[in-house]
């Protein structure tokens, strides 16, 4: 793992700051980009986001400490309105059908990295492929559905579990990452392990939130997407795609649009940039989380998200922009291992 250390100056604000990145392990000048921990964590401390001109991509610093890492996991079905479950599973079998249209095996081996509440891989396991879920959350082992053969390990992916036994290598004929590689601390080491465990011809399928995007630059510290300090690394489009060659898999297939991330993505953080708040609909619909000590939301940010779909014909037409521009939320795009 690169270790980070910035050089103290007298404005880091205003001048470029020696950093060395988490991400291609370059020492050069960074610049600060204005982000820094989210509204929501305060309580986390002061963590910042800085820019590598090196690689194109961006990387939080300090490291965060372990006690600061857990993330809480989804709440459960019985705990979400039955029309979010809805929405949530159309979301799910879209993520499955874009993995399927790479695959012509009618019984794959998948692994899912950084899976959390298990929904993508219950549903390709209940097609009748082979699943194994990596999640650090141990909480979440109780989703998996072992019914259909998924296989949950609660450990964080490196190369450790291959030099373990825990995993294989040319044993998987597809891994996804659905917004897990940003939490990772060393990208690169995990490109690695998983080009490793990749039979040849197989394919990886990324997700990640889009730090160069339309959306991030008009939201700030108050976009959605944005959580600082549990995202370590923060992806543009050219610095993803140039990271995945150097590591010796071939883009195959480049999304322009979400239509599960983009509209949402502008919804939610319209309603932070009017409320002062971060992702208050999003906690209180999905991860049940606003009555946390620390996620006293005030009244003003529920009201503005009680009426918030008057903001609705906004988000179509920046929907539409985003689109156009080619500038989507997250960067998401299929690779595969080049064939021997």
């Amino acid at each position: 793992m690169p270790y980070i250390k910035m050089v103290q100056s007298k404005n880091s604000r205003n001048v470029s700051t020696q950093l060395t990145c988490r991400i291609c392990y370059t020492s050069n000048r960074s610049h600060f980009t204005g982000l820094r921990t989210c509204e929501d964590i305060r309580h986390l401390g002061n963590y910042e986001v800085f820019y590598c001109e090196a690689c194109g991509n961006g990387f939080t610093t300090p490291d965060i400490p372990p006690d600061h890492y857990e993330l809480l996991p989804d709440a459960s079905d019985d705990k979400i309105s039955s029309s979010a479950n809805t929405l949530l599973r159309w979301f799910v079998n879209r993520r499955i059908q874009k993995l399927l249209d790479l695959l012509d095996i009618p019984k794959a081996s998948l692994l899912d990295i950084g899976g959390g509440a298990c929904a993508f891989a219950n549903g390709v396991a209940r097609r009748g492929h082979r699943v194994t879920v990596i999640e650090p959350n141990e909480k979440n082992a109780k989703f998996a559905d072992v019914s259909h053969g998924v296989t949950f390990i609660s450990e964080m992916f490196s190369e450790v579990l291959i030099k373990r036994g825990v995993l294989q290598p040319n044993s998987f004929d597809a891994v996804t990452m659905w917004h897990s590689l940003e939490h990772t601390s060393d990208p690169q080491e995990v490109l690695r392990t998983i080009h490793a465990i990749l039979k040849p011809n197989g394919v990886l399928l990324i997700s990640v939130p889009n730090l160069a995007s339309l959306l991030a630059r008009f939201g700030g510290n108050y976009w959605t997407y944005l959580d600082v300090p549990h995202h370590l690394c923060h992806f543009t489009q050219r610095g993803l795609k140039r990271l995945i060659e150097v590591n010796g898999l071939s883009l195959c297939r480049s999304y322009r649009f979400s239509i599960e991330y983009d509209p949402f993505g502008w919804y939610q953080t319209l309603l932070n940039v009017i409320s002062r708040s971060h992702n208050y609909f999003y906690n209180s619909r999905k991860k049940r989380r606003p009555d946390e000590s620390y996620l006293r939301y005030p009244r003003w940010t529920k009201f503005i998200t009680a009426i918030g779909p008057v903001l609705l014909p906004i988000v179509c037409v920046m929907s539409l922009v985003t689109l156009t521009a080619n500038s989507p939320a997250c960067v998401e795009i299929a690779v595969r291992k080049e064939s021997l």
